[in-house]
């Protein structure tokens, strides 16, 4: 068995079948590692969206593939640029969801749709929960498609899993891409995280909200600056979000940091969240 320090001085990859069986905090070491080596010196600029790019890009890739790293060739059309930390979910333990809503460790990646100068501040949220023996539960989070204007507090609004339709050309244009693969393009699916709890046991009568909402917890400026550097100082056991299901307002838990964020090369190009298709058979 190859230990975390091994994990961090070699370039090691565990087979699929491997890596799925590992422990969560064996998973979660091996995940860190990449993205502590590949931390940036000079944060990267952000990218507008690349359309095209999206248009070409294998989405269904996307909805199926049950990986935490990254297809051969994959690339991020969009949120090309974020910052990652490792967190726990803690729950209230006072709800009747299941599996992973009862608690649970994984990672979550912070940021922008675009650049922020092209098409204003579009915030985005991306959580992965580690599962022993078994594939991770992941679902993505948005303020709304067309983002919140000139504001740039990362932290302005609750972010969700279902976000309105918006009836604009950019993000019916970008619906309309993920159409192809989806019939419900600005709803994901929380399914996932109320199969198996995080020591990999599956439920027998699994449960899980339909919508969450992510209410922050803090507030940053406002004014144009990247969001990134708000999130380097921010010390671990720091409370980031409160989560709460959306149709009743009941709080079931917490989402606090177990380290600081750090924006890295692997962060941005190899970690990899699949969207569960809402309502999926």
């Amino acid at each position: 068995m190859v230990s975390t320090a091994e994990l961090i001085a070699q370039d090691f990859t565990p087979s699929p079948v491997e890596y799925r069986n590992w422990s969560v905090e064996r998973k979660l070491n091996f995940i860190w590692s990449r993205i502590a080596a590949s931390e940036y010196e000079d944060l990267p600029p952000f990218q507008p969206i690349d359309v095209l790019g999206l248009l070409f890009t294998p989405l269904r890739k996307k909805m199926d593939d049950r990986v935490d790293e990254s297809p051969a060739g994959w690339r991020k059309a969009i949120h090309a640029h974020g910052t990652v930390a490792q967190v726990e979910y803690v729950s209230t333990g006072d709800h009747p969801y299941t599996g992973l809503w009862q608690g649970a460790t994984g990672l979550v990646r912070l940021s922008v749709t675009g650049d922020p100068a092209k098409r204003g501040f579009a915030p985005g949220l991306a959580l992965k929960m580690l599962v022993a023996g078994q594939d991770s539960a992941n679902f993505s989070a948005l303020y709304t498609l067309n983002g919140q204007g000139q504001d740039h507090n990362f932290f302005a609004h609750p972010l969700s899993n279902i976000v309105p339709v918006v009836n604009e050309f950019g993000p019916k244009l970008i619906n309309g891409i993920f159409r192809r693969v989806s019939r419900y393009p600005t709803k994901l699916s929380l399914q996932d995280f109320g199969m198996f709890d995080r020591s990999g046991a599956a439920i027998t009568s699994p449960n899980s909200p339909e919508q969450i909402s992510l209410v922050p917890e803090l507030q940053f400026a406002s004014n144009p600056h990247d969001f990134r550097t708000d999130f380097t100082p921010l010390p671990v056991g720091t409370k980031i979000f409160t989560v709460m299901v959306s149709d009743s307002g009941q709080v079931i838990g917490n989402l606090v940091t177990k380290s600081p964020f750090v924006a890295s090369a692997y962060g941005d190009r190899q970690l990899f969240f699949r969207h569960h298709r809402f309502r999926d058979a």
